[in-house]
């Protein structure tokens, strides 16, 4: 079986008309025998646009190809609770669920995941308030619901993983675990001449994350994405870290490597390949 992940596409940020692009995504997904396809978040600057885009691509790609889906943080901005997040009911949403993949010894965990300041650089000599009070004066999450701290809420997050690389423990199994956020300080890059980037580090994602999923004997692969800058495959411990986000193909912002969507989209596809029974 062919799983396929991409992340950070932002099709509204990119002023790109989303469904122009259902054919040709359809038609290289089925060349390249993809059996599920799954976005790690970011794909929409609002929750319920993104919820849209899955329902009208997944009845477009019909029973083809297998759809799911994660809340990056710009998903999260705009149409939709925290405690909606945590609670949607929605058969492609893959947040803290795990689904076995039918045929083989794998499963996908899913989680949004959060942040904790961990990624930080060492010796900014800044508290979690000074991050904190930063995040709510100039980045974009400070319009994201949020009714626990960022230390709380990634504990929930930690909770919920460990909880669902335990059904997987459970199930003989071995996981395929997609987040938004970046679980590893080794993808951070820090510039000295830059603080209002080594600020925004601390909204990254978690080294307890990371440490959780390297200390887990059923974790496979670990996708995420959030980051906007493109690595080769990590192998740590056994485990491959996979991080090739599309990002912004923007004057102000150019990420992108060619000047088409989807070239950088075939070019950014994460493909996993396991073995069936």
């Amino acid at each position: 079986m062919r799983v396929a992940f991409s992340t950070d596409l932002h099709f509204d940020v990119n002023h790109l008309t989303a469904s122009d692009y259902f054919q040709a995504q359809k038609d290289y997904l089925e060349q390249q025998n993809i059996s599920v396809y799954v976005l790690g978040g970011d794909t929409f600057n609002d929750f319920q646009t993104t919820v849209r885009y899955v329902d009208a691509l997944q009845a477009f790609l019909g029973n083809t190809v297998q759809l799911y889906f994660l809340a990056g943080n710009h998903d999260m901005v705009k149409g939709v609770t925290y405690a909606e997040l945590e609670s949607f009911d929605h058969p492609a949403y893959l947040h803290h669920r795990v689904v076995s993949l039918p045929g083989t010894d794998y499963a996908l965990v899913g989680n949004n995941g959060w942040y904790d300041y961990t990624l930080a650089p060492a010796g900014q000599g800044k508290t979690a308030e000074d991050y904190f009070r930063w995040k709510k004066a100039f980045w974009i999450d400070s319009a994201i619901d949020s009714p626990l701290s960022d230390m709380k809420r990634m504990d929930r997050v930690l909770k919920q993983v460990q909880a669902d690389l335990a059904t997987v423990a459970a199930q003989r199994k071995r996981a395929l675990f997609v987040t938004h956020f970046v679980p590893r300080q080794d993808f951070l890059i820090y510039a000295g001449d830059r603080p209002y980037w080594n600020m925004a580090t601390a909204l990254m994602g978690s080294s307890r994350l990371g440490g959780l999923l390297a200390a887990s004997p059923v974790v496979d692969t670990v996708v995420f994405g959030h980051l906007h800058h493109r690595d080769a495959p990590l192998l740590a411990a056994g485990q491959v870290y996979l991080h090739t986000p599309l990002g912004y193909g923007l004057k102000r912002a150019w990420e992108w490597q060619s000047t088409d969507f989807m070239t950088e989209w075939r070019n950014t596809l994460m493909i996993r390949e396991i073995p069936e029974k």
